[in-house]
């Protein structure tokens, strides 16, 4: 799973250097608004990956097929729905974005050009969600990597082809984007159909009568009334604690937007890093998921795992969660500034980006805790937690930190930031405790 979240980044750093070495800032900068707006977007509805791996888990742990084909089609159903409804509603969606980013007349045409191609992908990338939800809590990491690693190569072909040969610029990186979103679509579906009909996970699971037609145990698992109530409940704790990080990453991109393109852009470039953190260590988070949620789900079901069990593993993974914070911490020191002028060559963007770097070092130690605990915290349900921690950092660090530090520029929006990430990792350890002491 870390192997598979690694590429995600890596193709915002094949956009990030293709679009940075153009003639001006403004196509980074433009870019840079337009992806943020559907990484925030997207995010919102990050439910979609995050309760359906929580769910499938602890139906995998039960050994009832029945409850992981429902959750399942529920997830898919929710999906489609939603994505439908954004690209609906993307007559006053991509305007009123753009303008809350603040960016110059040039950078917001740009934006606007690169959205309103990228939002037909929206239905394609939330499906993609929930079936990458399903493969972790299946414990199917391989099939996750291989289906990323597949989708992103064919967005980096497409990036070259359009951008480099076309010369199509914004238009051409969010076509590559969509494309390879509905690609990837089509095979994760098809490779899923192939698991499920050819293995079932054991041979005492439950499974849907056999005698009645897919189409119509597929509408009554959709409309199942306790297992969507218990959907949305989940879902929907994830959702508020999303949108309280989305506002965090909104109001980060704003303020640098409003310091001027050189900012804006420079925070982009680090903001790949966090990317490749976040996307690094949530291998470990995404493996607490899986492995979390079977184990509640066997002690559900009385089944062998017990509270050491899950306290062993617990432990396992944050020793290696720590090693790895580490070893970025060290790349970052040692390679952060080589690692930007790959990034871009833009004179202006190159040396802002090196003086906010440090903070990019010392990020993973601030934040490690919070992925990790993420993963537990999802695997196990307990999604209420996750979202009351959320909001008390947003409104009690955050916000105030921000207020307090406004004089020092770009250095005080990173400080509040950090110590937004801090303050997670503090309070999910003590929650963590709680759910202990509950078990």
């Amino acid at each position: 799973m870390m192997l598979a979240n690694i590429t995600v980044p890596l193709l915002g750093l094949v956009d990030t250097a293709v679009l940075g070495h153009l003639e001006h800032s403004g196509y980074l900068a433009g870019v840079a608004i337009g992806s943020n707006i559907f990484t925030f977007i997207f995010w919102a509805f990050g439910f979609l990956r995050m309760g359906t791996t929580g769910l499938v888990a602890q139906a995998y742990g039960k050994q009832d097929t029945s409850q992981l084909l429902r959750t399942l089609i529920q997830s898919i159903g929710l999906a489609l729905f939603i994505g439908i409804v954004i690209i609906v509603n993307q007559v006053w969606l991509i305007p009123t974005a753009i303008t809350l980013m603040d960016g110059s007349q040039q950078t917001q045409a740009l934006a606007t050009a690169y959205c309103d191609i990228r939002i037909w992908g929206a239905p394609a990338t939330l499906i993609q969600y929930a079936l990458i939800g399903t493969y972790i809590g299946l414990q199917k990491p391989k099939a996750s990597l291989v289906i990323l690693i597949v989708i992103n190569l064919l967005n980096i072909i497409f990036d070259v082809w359009f951008v480099v040969l076309l010369e199509w610029n914004v238009a051409g990186v969010a076509l590559a984007t969509v494309l390879a979103e509905y690609i990837g679509v089509f095979i994760s579906l098809g490779y899923l159909c192939y698991f499920l009909y050819y293995h079932s996970q054991s041979p005492t699971a439950s499974k849907p009568n056999q005698k009645r037609t897919l189409f119509t145990w597929s509408l009554k698992a959709l409309l199942n009334r306790h297992d969507l109530s218990r959907l949305f409940s989940v879902n929907g704790d994830i959702f508020i604690r999303t949108c309280c990080l989305l506002f965090v990453f909104a109001f980060f991109t704003s303020q640098g937007a409003k310091q001027g393109d050189v900012i804006l852009a420079a925070n982009a470039v680090l903001l790949t890093f966090l990317l490749l953190i976040s996307n690094t260590l949530d291998g470990f988070a995404n493996a607490a998921e899986a492995t979390v949620g079977q184990f509640v789900g066997q002690m559900k079901n009385k089944k062998h795992a017990s509270k050491q069990q899950l306290m062993l593993f617990v432990r396992s993974a944050l020793q290696w969660c720590v090693g790895f914070t580490a070893l970025l911490m060290l790349i970052f020191y040692l390679f952060g500034p080589s690692i930007i002028t790959l990034l871009t060559n833009i004179n202006d963007v190159q040396e802002t980006a090196k003086q906010y770097l440090t903070w990019l070092i010392l990020m993973p130690a601030l934040s490690c805790l919070s992925y990790l605990y993420d993963g537990i915290f999802i695997g196990a349900t307990q999604t209420r937690s996750m979202r009351n921690i959320m909001i008390v950092c947003l409104f009690v660090v955050f916000i105030p930190l921000w207020m307090l530090t406004q004089t020092y520029g770009n250095h005080g929006l990173w400080f509040a930031f950090s110590a937004f990430m801090l303050s997670r990792s503090i309070l999910m350890w003590f929650s963590y405790q709680r759910f202990l002491q509950s078990l």
